[in-house]
């Protein structure tokens, strides 16, 4: 009996579900069902749901748009309708506004919504509206603000950092940064916009006809230059109705664009910061984004078949933060694209000498125009009015007419002759302020600034000792540095080492760039300084430095979370290498002190140098006195010569022989003393070459007159000489600098 009655309670419940399973179905699906109705006439209509199978199926959970600002819903039954004006668009404002297509095929999504055939063309969709002010569901949609340039290997991430109370933080603001261009996407125009025929006139076909949709294609994009920044917002499709199958997205901004894109759960969306105005004219090639924030409406959206249920699409309004914070005392850093490697030049040239105005009569550099009427531009020759920018005159007795080219030559110009150009006229200062002064010319045949390109140039002791030079920093991104860009200067000398690190010649190499002030000056050297040394001029960036604002893009990603936090970091590991060139402070040719690597070349010096002979053959020959024709002698002779040779300062190595025209003191033996005035040349073998010191051994031939005394008798006179002898030299030829910049001996001549 006890399995008799289990198989019947179990035959029971198996026939209880049997038959409330098919009634929950409908109820689902279709609320508007009527429950009157026998459970025989709906058990077919399961088969016939709109549903996707992601719906299917026990356990699914179904989406929930909670939050949305529209919900868009098709009614039950719904596959396909014929063509009609009515009904909702396929998102929001979708007529109004300019559209680019992205990575699907535009002409269904252009068709429907110029009026062309879908699921909500025949009318019937219903819009629910939700809450049209701004929803956490919606902005929680906005995961990151990434930063794109040509120079990043990987996105820099400007907004989206979490902190550890789980704030979202603007650690960057891009303003300063280029913008990259937009011109190459191609676009369809809004609907609303299409043109209308005249009033009488037979109504012509509308070029935005559903009918007929051509494929907007791109064009060739611009190469973006080197600061050109792209930002890009990454966002996450909501996770309560992501089971959801919806086929596209349209992201709309505020100023009239919209892009659409498929469909994914975590998307990118470019945009283009407005740094400065409106809007502008909208083109839908980017969405627009503000400094001080806005927001977007995102869409997903279905073109013939329902999402979930009976949605066709849903949208949210999510806020974008803005992207400057001038409130709070540690606000985010300004970005600043990187120096090119010609922006940084060293140059120990003479200082241009700006013209001098009134500080009170210009404005700043960089601010607008006053407000206010322009003033008149003056008059050109012939009391005609001034000139128009479209070639036109105003005023006068030609205004209205085109200059013809005999009247702009002049009033003595004949037709065929040649017009002279006439020199244009020197602007005058306002009256009561000096004239300018004249800025020196410059040579363009003398050396100029040379960059900090890692590369090598030859500096003369001079300027470095009196503090002559100077780094500058160039380039047209300078004029963009509104706050203040910390730099590190750094000097070293190299061919020299204390502790076993090379001398560092700088006490403080603190550099803040401002427009204003965008040149660090080398202070003059006094210690640990020569006329021949190794130096390393090296600029690092400093964007941990309590004085800096602004943050280069190639550090930002590694001093992101050093600038929030609270605990000091360390600013000399964060420092980057931005500049460097090696220095050789030699001295140089001719009247030069500041030259190129490879325009420094050899050159010819002249030094002292003390010969001493060791062995010498000797030939002399005195027609009146007869004495022995060759003489051998040694350790006989010391000497004072001036030498000439040829020089190369850079690689410290002179041409092996010298010119010398100098003198030696002779000790002839049997108490004769000679006096040798020579000319010779000296093949040599440096010993000693640091320090210019010009050591050498070699051997000394030359030709000249010798006079000879003799203690114990008459003297000998002049005499004929000819020698060569093996000598030892010692001299100095690089002149050691005093503080009057001054060498103290050594000279250098160019070729």
């Amino acid at each position: 009996m006890s399995a008799r009655r289990s198989a019947m309670f179990l035959s029971a419940v198996a026939l209880a579900l049997a038959i409330a399973a098919p009634a929950t179905a409908p109820a689902q699906d279709d609320p508007e069902t009527d429950t009157g109705e026998t459970e025989e006439e709906d058990t077919p209509e399961p088969a016939t749901t709109l549903r996707r199978p992601t719906d299917a199926g026990p356990m699914a959970v179904p989406a929930d748009f909670g939050g949305s600002l529209q919900v868009v819903r098709a009614p039950a039954g719904t596959a396909s309708a014929a063509s009609s004006a009515g009904g909702p668009e396929i998102f929001p404002d979708a007529r109004r506004v300019w559209m680019s297509v992205r990575d699907t095929d535009p002409v269904p999504i252009e068709a429907a919504r110029r009026g062309g055939r879908w699921l909500c063309s025949g009318g019937g969709c219903a819009a629910q509206t939700g809450d049209p002010g701004q929803s956490p569901i919606g902005d929680q949609m906005l995961r990151s603000i990434k930063l794109q340039t040509p120079t990043l290997p990987l996105p820099l991430t400007v907004w989206g950092r979490l902190t550890e109370d789980g704030q979202r933080l603007l650690d960057f603001d891009p303003v300063l940064l280029g913008r990259r261009s937009y011109r190459h996407v191609c676009s369809y125009r809004p609907v609303a916009d299409a043109p209308r025929s005249p009033v009488g006139a037979p109504a012509a076909p509308s070029p935005l006809s559903p009918d007929r949709v051509d494929v907007c294609r791109d064009g060739r994009p611009e190469p973006p230059p080197a600061d050109a920044g792209e930002l890009t917002l990454g966002m996450q499709w909501p996770k309560q109705s992501e089971m959801a199958d919806f086929h596209y997205l349209a992201i709309v901004d505020s100023c009239g664009n919209a892009r659409v894109q498929p469909f994914q759960r975590t998307f990118t969306v470019p945009v283009l910061e407005v740094a400065s105005g409106g809007c502008g004219r909208p083109d839908g090639k980017v969405l627009r984004v503000f400094p001080g924030g806005g927001w977007l409406r995102v869409t997903a959206f279905n073109l013939h078949a329902p999402a979930a249920a009976n949605v066709v699409n849903a949208t949210y309004r999510v806020t974008i933060p803005p992207l400057e914070n001038l409130v709070e005392s540690n606000p985010a850093r300004l970005l600043f694209p990187d120096p090119l490697a010609d922006d940084l030049k060293v140059d120990c040239g003479p200082t241009p000498i700006a013209p001098r105005t009134d500080a009170g009569s210009l404005p700043p550099p960089g601010s607008a125009r006053p407000p206010g009427p322009r003033a008149p531009s003056p008059a050109p020759p012939g009391g005609r009015g001034p000139a128009r920018a479209d070639g036109q005159l105003q005023g006068g007795a030609g205004a209205g007419r085109r200059p013809s080219t005999a009247a702009q030559a002049g009033p003595t110009a004949q037709p065929g002759a040649a017009v002279q150009a006439q020199p244009p006229a020197q602007a005058q200062p306002p009256a009561g302020l000096p004239p300018p002064r004249r800025a020196p010319d410059v040579d363009p045949s003398r050396p100029g600034p040379q960059p900090l390109a890692h590369g090598a140039v030859v500096i003369s002791p001079a300027p470095l000792r009196l503090g002559n030079c100077r780094i500058r920093l160039t380039g047209q991104a300078k004029h963009r540095l509104v706050a203040p860009l910390a730099l590190h200067v750094s000097l070293t000398r190299t061919d020299q080492m204390r502790s076993g690190t090379p001398i560092e010649l700088l006490q403080n190499g603190t550099w803040i760039v401002t427009p204003s002030s965008a040149e660090f000056p080398l202070p003059p050297l006094a210690e640990d300084f020569d006329g021949d040394a190794r130096l390393r001029l090296a600029v690092y960036s400093d964007p941990l430095s309590p004085q800096g604002k602004v943050v280069l893009v190639s550090d930002a990603g590694r001093v992101a979370s050093s600038l929030r936090s609270n605990e000091p970091g360390e600013p000399e590991r964060a420092r980057r290498l931005v500049g460097s060139v090696a220095i050789h402070s030699v001295p140089l040719c001719g009247e030069d002190n500041f030259q190129t690597l490879e325009a420094a070349g050899t050159c010819f010096r002249a030094y002292l140098t003390v010969p001493a002979m060791l062995a010498t053959l000797q030939v002399t020959r005195a027609p009146w006195v007869e004495k022995p024709l060759v003489t051998r002698s040694v350790l006989s002779a010391v000497g004072v010569a001036l030498a000439i040779d040829r020089y190369d300062p850079v690689e410290r190595r002179a041409f092996p022989i010298a010119a010398q025209l100098g003198g030696f003191v002779q000790t002839l033996g049997e108490g004769r003393v000679g006096l040798l005035g020579y000319v010779g040349v000296a093949p040599t073998i440096p010993i000693l070459g640091s320090g210019g010191n010009t050591t050498s051994f070699g051997f000394l031939a030359g030709l000249g007159l010798e006079y000879i005394t003799n203690e114990a008798g008459p003297d000998e006179g002049l005499k004929p000489a000819a020698f060569v002898s093996a000598v030892v030299q010692v001299g100095q030829a690089a002149p050691q600098v005093s503080t009057s910049g001054r060498a103290s001996f050594g000279t250098y001549a160019g070729d």
